[in-house]
């Protein structure tokens, strides 16, 4: 992954105008802040890995995310613990980072982390592909905030954390955000 999103950086350093949200993407943009309930929080839906994402590890991949299965937080966060049984989320995130690299920015934020500074969430609606795996009452896909969010979920599930409310982010498109989704989606 850090070697994807280096040279994504290096594209956009040389080609800025190539990748920028058009006008017309900004304005078209419109949000609305809201807070998840405990149950909204954990029916958000990870990530979608893939081999671009987490270095070619396609076990853990599998087995963390499977194919056509739902990814729920709730979900993820059970077969994380089912793989990694520890009682702290840092021992948690040790073991998992030293297996996938991507969990290392978990690994650094659950070393200090506090929820009050958890911050927004971006999220956006289930996309067709993604509506099949989850029943209807899942309906938001955590579009920003992965780490933060899993590190959060851990920690609940260990009872490390009450649940305090998360505020998020909706909008129906994040692209204009996102201009080296180009490059890497």
């Amino acid at each position: 992954m850090k070697t994807l999103l280096l040279a994504d950086a290096n594209r956009l350093l040389a080609f800025p105008s190539d990748h920028a949200a058009t006008r017309q993407q900004r304005d078209a943009a419109a949000y609305q802040t809201f807070t998840l309930s405990e149950a909204d929080f954990y029916n958000l839906v990870f990530m979608e890995a893939n081999d671009n994402v987490w270095a070619n590890n396609q076990a853990l991949v599998d087995r963390l995310t499977p194919a056509g299965q739902s990814r729920t937080l709730k979900e993820v966060v059970d077969r994380i613990l089912e793989a990694y049984p520890y009682q702290r989320p840092i021992q948690v995130f040790k073991y998992l980072s030293a297996d996938e690299p991507w969990f290392e920015g978990c690994f650094i934020i659950s070393a200090r982390f506090d929820p009050r500074l958890l911050g927004e969430l971006l999220i956006r609606p289930l996309t067709a592909y993604e509506k099949p795996a989850h029943p209807p009452a899942i309906r938001f896909y955590l579009e920003d905030g992965n780490h933060r969010a899993l590190v959060y979920a851990v920690s609940l599930r260990l009872q490390i954390e009450a649940y305090q409310p998360v505020r998020a982010i909706f909008s129906r498109d994040w692209s204009h955000l996102y201009p080296w989704g180009q490059l890497t989606s």
